[in-house]
């Protein structure tokens, strides 16, 4: 693993880097593999780490980029240094050897890059770029130059010839960078202002500097030579051109000229007047030339070539004649001076010295005019003579002596010669040789075995010193030799002197030589010794131990290393005490570098097993050895059993094994079967399970199947006990089998009836919900219109199909459906319906409801002129089945007596007549008067004593509805368990006492009160009396004490149950075989009466979905109120249908005029606040209704179509 800026990140191999046997090996090593590497070795125990650095060194090499540039002022000027080799540790910019002060200006973008904003004249020059590591530096140089644009001459004045007092104007164009300045001349002469002359100039659009010269009324003096001269900080440029005007000649004074010997001289001759015939030069009267180095230009001007002092100083005249004979004559003198000349022969280029010697430097001008000034500079700086260093200065010479040389006298020396004429200079390097010092003096150490050891030695000295290291070596023969310590991958040596050996051995050990010479006298060593201390170190630091439960088991190490050495065990990194703990003892033996050391476990248990440590430790360091102690058992049994996933055929089950017993998990095995029973016999499933997984899939189960699930875990060792059982039941499934024994009649001209039963009961996957009838005319290809069935109790199922044509044949099809789907569909049968029709429905009207009872009427509708023979009342509670009651076609209303106090019926009515029986009318929902019981408050209800409490069964309220009896728990306080002191206590009963309680001791009691109307639970807090307050009760109870067994231990309680249970089992059974028996009877007798109109599929869907969103409470108008003489309320029928309620699931018909129940309730009230009915057929008994109450739901009255059944008294469906 390479640490990659604080992350460890695997090394990947390559064709350059690969990995074999744990050695890292690296070719053509770069730069990008410097850095710290980590070695990690691992096993079953733990971990180990080394960690190593790589260093990659290689040497600098800079390149200042760009190397040169010209920039104009303003622009951005950037230097990028480029460095190569490594490692790099420091840069620093200078310019011209000072350090670069960084500014708003001037700026390092980075540590490689300075940038200058915006350039200024200053800052060019040349720019350095150092580089350093430990080892060496280098620089890079860069030159910026502003690119001045030295002036040059756009247009100039030509010359001109005009006559007195004329006016004339020149003008000179230049441009160049900076702008440069223009100045006038006239014969080498500056032009003055005057009110006659002004000069100017400006800079145009273009950068131009244009300047002009004007004179007005010219006059015969201002003829002569005129010079435009253009000069900027990087050159300078003119242009002469003369004005000619006319008049008699003159020449203007001429100033004395001092010449140079060996250099050119021009002498200009500032002459007037036009027309000019010639112009002559005369040297002391006579006619110039006189040799080959004397020349007159057109112009007048007087060239001589290397000047020679005795030939050429001297007067010189100037005379200028016109076309009249008349002249004009000036005169100059010329000095002739030499320049001062060193003599090299005394001044070389270099002189090498030793340190501490003596030496001088001598300048010597054999040549040039005195007086002679003399100084030195030391490397372009002025020098002053100081300590042993003097200068004396003579006629013509200078000396430079140093009584004793210093390192520091090292340098360039210039000696700087001048007189009037001009300066020279000659340069020598003084180079002075220094022996070796010691910088850093290397001194005896020592290092821990393993470690790395920086040995230090450093030396100063010109040249700069070379430095060696040795070792000394033993032999039989010699002692005392040395051998050069040679670089290798644990040796390295720097180039500034240091050692270092990494991973340092024990033979690495002994004395060694540090050598440092220049070839500067005799030169530096010294002998240090390297003392190699070993700490600790265990032979084998990792080991591994697996032993069986219940063994005994010995673990032990052995350590290496300079003694004295303790010796630790810990476990867990806790310290193990054999002193303390009998089942653990320890040993420890001994040697010259050597010790071990061997802990013994009796009888080891799986608690044992862990990381046990081996440490050692000395004055010298510390070392550990781990040893995993594995004690293996076989696994506990599967925990945390949950199903994740149940389909009709499989189940998904997880589980968890929290003890593997120390060893892998092999397998498991999942048994499962149908059967509660305590025995895994031959009956039983299984599946096996590989490896660790901890899920399965059992597949190919029996829908709606109870299954019970163990899973049993198993290792190397054996097996585990079986997990606790998971009881799972299978999901439904659509039935995969079709209706059977399907028939059809016809019941009228309108209708037939579908008769049925269901499908075998091993295909129908689930409990049958209901059925979907499908019918279309034979005669068409439309899809069938299917009608939604609910299931009813009996094996022989119908129903009616209404809404059909008259004298029309019908396929018909049955699917049955349960809660996962619908099932194919029976085979197509066939029926035809009669040509007439049976008698409408009656519209029915609630009038007045009671506690027991709820009164009704009825009217036949008007437009059905059948003859009725019988009317049938059908009527069922929220939770009990459809009850039917006939009654005679002479009557038009009815009191339906018997019924539960403060609950919800539901009614309808169909009319029958010769052909049969009509559709049912819309059902009525009403609730009789009454509500569930009131619990009291507690000061009314509880009076508590030390051991006991009364209980006030009087202070509860009915509600309107009988209570017939309670339930009473009890529990303390702080127990989460009640405990049932009776659950079936009668009424009438004024009081109850719970006894055995305990004194001054938080309870909670729970009452229920049940009735007809539903159940009421009040629980209430108390506290019994202390000792010393005793309150006497009012009456006997039965109570449970707390120390009392539980029933199912009482011997003599349960025996006496179990046979009155199978008793009763028995008469039960009886019972239902003889009311079966006598409902069969009847079934032929009352299949007329299970008819009803049929709706499309797409109806239903919509009446299914459609909530009674409004209220189906409405105030009636006072003109429909009748002859009664209390409100009314209308209660307005909902074409929804519950689903708990009959099985027709369409209507065909609504009744013409509201149906209407008697009571005081206002609009927006529950019809069980309306009042009561009661309904008794003429000479029969009141029907049983088994009911459900629903004290707390809303009561609208919904209006659907309901099917009859084939039984009279039929049970709820469930």
């Amino acid at each position: 693993m390479k640490d990659v800026q604080g992350v460890l990140r695997p090394v990947k191999e390559d064709g350059r880097i690969w990995i074999s046997q744990g050695t890292l090996n690296i070719k053509k090593t770069s730069h990008t593999d410097g850095g710290k590497y980590q070695c990690i070795v691992r096993n079953s125990i733990g971990e180990r780490r080394i960690e190593s650095a790589l260093i990659v060194t290689a040497s600098l090499v800079v390149n200042l980029r760009p190397p040169y540039q010209v920039l104009n002022i303003g622009q951005e000027a950037t230097f990028n240094c480029n460095v190569t080799g490594y490692p790099l540790h420091t840069v620093s910019w200078k310019k011209d050897k000072v350090p670069v002060a960084p500014s708003t200006r001037v700026r390092l973008l980075s540590r490689d890059v300075l940038h200058i904003s915006s350039v200024r004249r200053e800052d060019r020059g040349m720019y350095q770029c150092f580089v350093y590591n430990d080892v060496e530096g280098a620089q890079g140089t860069s030159e910026l130059k502003i690119s001045d644009v030295a002036p040059t001459l756009v247009s100039v004045f030509p010359e001109h010839t005009a006559h007195s007092g004329e006016s004339i104007s020149f003008k000179c164009i230049s441009t160049g960078n900076p702008v440069p300045r223009v100045t006038w001349y006239l014969d080498d002469a500056v032009i003055g202002q005057s009110p006659r002359i002004t000069a100017g100039d400006y800079v145009s659009d273009m950068g131009h500097v244009i300047s002009f010269l004007n004179i007005t009324e010219i006059r015969v003096e201002d003829s002569g030579e005129y010079q435009c001269h253009v000069v900027n900080d990087v050159g300078s440029v003119f242009h002469a051109s003369r004005l000619n005007v006319y008049g008699p000649p003159f020449v203007r004074r001429m100033s004395n000229v001092t010449a140079i010997s060996g250099e050119d001289l021009v002498i200009r001759c500032p002459y007037g007047g036009h027309p000019i015939k010639g112009i002559r030069w005369l040297k002391g009267g006579i006619l110039l030339p006189l040799n080959h180095r004397q020349k007159i230009n057109h112009g007048g001007s007087l060239t001589v070539q290397s000047v020679e002092r005795d030939a050429d100083e001297g007067e010189y005249s100037c005379v200028v004649r016109d076309g009249d004979g008349e002249t004009a004559t000036s005169n100059t003198h010329v000095s002739v001076v030499v320049s001062p000349v060193i003599e090299s022969h005394f001044f070389r280029e270099s002189v090498t010295v030793d340190e501490g010697s003596r030496t001088k430097l001598m300048c010597v001008v054999t040549k040039g005019d005195p007086p002679l000034r003399f100084h030195w500079l030391k490397n372009n700086l002025p020098f002053l003579a100081h300590g042993d260093t003097t200068v004396q200065t003579f006629e013509d010479s200078s000396i430079t002596t140093f009584k004793k040389v210093s390192s520091a006298d090292r340098g360039h020396y210039t000696c700087v010669a001048s007189n009037m004429a001009s300066s020279t200079n000659l340069t020598m390097q003084l180079i002075v040789n220094v022996p070796p010092q010691w910088t850093v003096e290397p001194k005896n150490i020592s290092v821990v075995l393993g470690n790395t050891v920086w040995m230090d030695c450093a030396a100063v000295g010109f040249p700069a010193p070379n430095i060696l290291w040795k070792k000394m070596i033993y032999t039989e023969s010699t002692a005392g030799d040395f051998t050069y310590v040679h670089s290798s991958p644990r040796a390295h040596r720097y180039n500034n002197g240091t050692l270092v050996l990494s991973d340092v051995e024990e033979n690495d050990s002994g004395s060694y030589l540090c050598q440092a010479s220049n070839g500067i006298g005799a030169g530096l060593s010294k002998i240090i010794t390297l003392k190699v201390s070993v700490p600790p170190r265990f032979k084998d630091p990792f080991q591994s131990k697996t032993v069986n439960e219940f063994k005994d088991v010995s673990i032990s190490c052995s350590v290496v290393g300079d003694p004295p050495i303790t010796i630790k065990w810990l476990n867990n990194k806790s310290i193990l005490n054999a002193e303390k703990t009998p089942k653990y003892s320890i040993r420890v033996i001994s040697a010259k570098l050597q010790t071990s050391s061997e802990l013994h476990i009796a009888n080891a248990s799986r608690n044992d097993t862990g990381i046990y440590s081996c440490t050692a430790i000395s004055d010298i360091g510390a070392d550990e050895a781990v040893i995993k102690l594995i004690v293996q058992g076989i696994p506990d049994a599967p925990s945390n059993g949950t199903v994740t996933n149940i389909t009709s055929r499989s189940v998904t089950l997880q589980w968890e094994v929290l003890d593997n017993g120390n060893s892998h998990i092999t397998g498991s095995t999942v048994q499962y079967q149908t059967h509660s029973d305590t025995e895994w016999n031959g009956q039983t499933s299984q599946l096996i399970v590989s490896s660790a997984d901890t899920t399965a899939t059992l597949r190919g189960l029996t829908p709606v199947t109870t299954y019970y699930i163990r899973i049993i875990a198993e290792n190397s060792l054996g097996k585990s006990r079986a997990s606790e059982i998971l009881e799972v039941k299978t999901e439904e499934e659509a039935p995969s089998a079709s209706p059977v024994e399907v028939h059809v009649h016809s019941t009228g001209a309108q209708s037939m009836k579908v008769m049925w039963k269901p499908p075998p009961e091993e295909t129908r996957n689930g409990l049958i919900k209901g059925y979907q009838v499908g019918y279309k005319m034979s005669a068409n290809e439309d899809t069938y219109t299917y009608k939604q069935v609910e299931k009813s109790a009996n094996e022989q199922q119908s129903t009616y199909i209404t809404g059909l044509l008259p004298f029309t044949e019908y396929d018909i099809v049955i699917k049955a459906y349960n809660s996962a789907g619908s099932g194919p569909e029976s085979p197509q049968i066939m029926g035809k319906t009669l040509e007439t029709a049976p008698p409408t429905s009656p519209i029915v009207q609630v009038i007045s409801s009671t506690a027991t009872s709820v009164e009704f009427k009825w009217e036949k509708d008007a437009k059905d002129k059948s003859a009725i023979t019988e009317y049938s009342l059908h009527y069922k509670s929220d939770d009990g089945g459809w009850e039917e009651l006939r009654l005679s076609n002479r009557q038009d209303h009815y009191s339906l007596d018997g019924l539960r106090c403060g609950t919800r019926y539901h009614l309808y009515m169909t009319a029958s007549n010769s052909l049969g029986t009509g559709e049912p009318s819309e059902q009525v929902t009403v609730r009789t008067l009454g509500a569930a019981p009131m619990s009291p408050h507690q000061e009314s209800f509880l009076k508590p004593n030390v051991t006991s409490v009364t209980l006030n069964l009087g202070a509860w309220q009915s509600g309107g509805c009988p209570i017939k009896h309670f339930v009473v728990q009890h529990r303390p306080k702080y127990v989460s368990q009640w405990t049932t002191i009776t659950d079936d206590l009668e009424v009438p009963r004024d009081s109850y006492v719970i006894r055995h309680l305990s004194p001054d001791r938080d309870y909670v009691v729970m009452v229920t009160a049940h009735s007809d109307a539903g159940m009421t639970q009040g629980e209430y807090l108390f506290r019994t009396l202390p000792t010393s307050a005793i309150v006497p009760t009012s009456s006997p109870a039965f109570g449970k004490r707390e120390t009392d067994l539980p029933f199912y231990k009482n011997v003599t309680l349960v025996i006496p149950i179990v046979v009155s249970s199978l008793v009763l089992v028995i008469v039960v059974f009886i019972v239902v075989v003889c009311l079966r028996k006598h409902t069969d009877d009847r079934e032929g007798r009352l299949d007329y009466e299970n008819r009803k109109d049929a709706l499309m599929m797409k109806d239903l869907s919509k009446q299914i979905n459609i909530k009674s969103s409004q209220p189906s409470h409405y105030s009636c108008p006072t003109g429909n109120k009748g002859d009664y003489a209390e409100p009314y309320t209308c209660i307005d029928s909902v074409s929804t249908r519950q689903n708990s309620d009959g099985l027709f699931a369409t209507i065909k018909r609504c009744p013409t005029r509201p149906i209407y129940v008697s009571g005081s309730y206002k609009q927006g009230s529950t019809p069980s606040q309306a009042g009561s009915f009661s309904c008794r057929p003429e000479g029969g008994a009141i029907q049983k209704i088994i009911s459900n109450p629903e004290g707390s739901d809303h009561s609208d009255v919904i209006g659907d179509k309901w099917n009859n059944t084939n039984q009279s008294n039929q049970k709820p469906l469930r």
